[in-house]
């Protein structure tokens, strides 16, 4: 019988990780999602990389734990912005995690630039939920 790859045990653990958030199981998803995270750090698809690390900073700031959010979506949004086949929508969720990371943490001069970039990317997408949340960090018009 054939064993499964790291990066297919990932996908699973990602998606595990996935289900339990959505069952709001926050110490379940926060362990499958740190697992595909330490599966995917070294694998050539940077991207899948990403999506995984920002999902995982995500549920630190569902968790209230600052510190361990702040550098996921920083190395996540690192890997975005080099590399140009990265999705949009990928892209505007990492950036709208991080300011509500800075919103959360007091940080609104942090934020509002993080709200208005995410903004222009939903807009850019047409993705109106997220248009709609940005304007309301900003103040702008939808």
């Amino acid at each position: 019988m054939a064993t499964m790859s790291d990066h297919e045990r990932a996908c699973e653990l990602r998606e595990q990780g996935e289900s339990a958030r959505r069952a709001n199981d926050l110490r379940a998803a926060k362990k499958s999602y740190e697992e595909a995270v330490a599966l995917l750090r070294n694998s050539p698809d940077k991207l899948k990389f990403a999506h995984a690390v920002r999902h995982l900073g995500d549920v630190y700031v569902q968790l209230q734990d600052w510190s361990r959010a702040e550098p996921c979506f920083v190395e996540a949004l690192n890997i975005y912005r080099s590399q140009p086949e990265a999705r949009v929508l990928d892209f505007a969720n990492a950036i709208r995690g991080f300011a509500v990371l800075k919103d959360k943490t007091g940080k609104p001069e942090e934020s509002s630039g993080l709200w208005a970039e995410a903004g222009r990317m939903y807009q850019a997408e047409g993705v109106q939920a997220g248009i709609e949340e940005c304007s309301r960090h900003t103040g702008q018009p939808k």
